[in-house]
């Protein structure tokens, strides 16, 4: 696929470790992807009320529930925008952590599966 139709495509990524945020954000643009950020889960919400968004990526905490609570909010504001979720480990999740979420990629696997994941949540 041409850069350019990715281009088109917005990807908000939240996160709280500004070093992987950075980097996230620094690989999905160089796939092609229009790339917005927020440090903050609260942040990451006002910002997804401003702006035209195709999918987010969510990377909180370790057991999810902050995570959890911002995907509601997320979907709640506009169902139909694709929800990423990353996780550590799944064994360690709070109960329902992942409920909201349209995919969950463990960080792991996350330089192979990201981009390949949010391409075909927004059927590209």
């Amino acid at each position: 696929m041409p850069v350019r139709k990715l281009r088109s495509k917005a990807v908000l990524c939240i996160g709280n470790d500004l070093v992987n945020l950075n980097l996230r954000c620094a690989l999905l643009h160089e796939h092609g992807w229009r790339v917005l950020s927020s440090g903050t889960g609260h942040d990451g919400i006002t910002r997804f009320g401003q702006e035209t968004v195709d999918v987010v990526v969510l990377d909180l905490n370790h057991d999810g529930s902050e995570s959890a609570l911002i995907a509601a909010e997320l979907k709640r504001q506009r169902p139909a925008v694709p929800v990423l979720m990353l996780v550590e480990d799944p064994n360690t999740l709070a109960e329902g952590a992942t409920a909201q979420a349209d995919a969950v990629v463990l960080k792991s696997e996350e330089a192979k599966a990201l981009h390949k994941t949010l391409r075909s949540l927004v059927k590209i």
